[in-house]
């Protein structure tokens, strides 16, 4: 049987590559370099700051829910002692 090698392999760490920028792995797949280097580094930097907003956001959204569930946890014992 013959190897098919029309069909790349895509690799694990490409995942997550991929799941970041879909665009940005397409390029790098296709071997094309940018050769506006400073608008790549704008895009990277966009993209941390992107991500740092993710992390902060998860971070509040949990941090609202741990305070939702002590305030019901508060009001049930209030109510369960009266």
């Amino acid at each position: 049987m013959e190897r098919d090698t029309f069909r790349p392999w895509i690799r694990a760490h490409e995942v997550g590559e991929y799941e970041f920028c879909a665009r940005a792995w397409w390029h790098r797949r296709q071997g094309h370099h940018s050769a506006r280097q400073e608008d790549a580094e704008q895009g990277r930097r966009f993209h941390a700051r992107f991500a740092q907003g993710r992390r902060w956001g998860d971070r509040l959204l949990a941090l609202a829910a741990l305070l939702l569930a002590v305030g019901l946890l508060v009001i049930g014992r209030a109510l369960a002692f009266r």
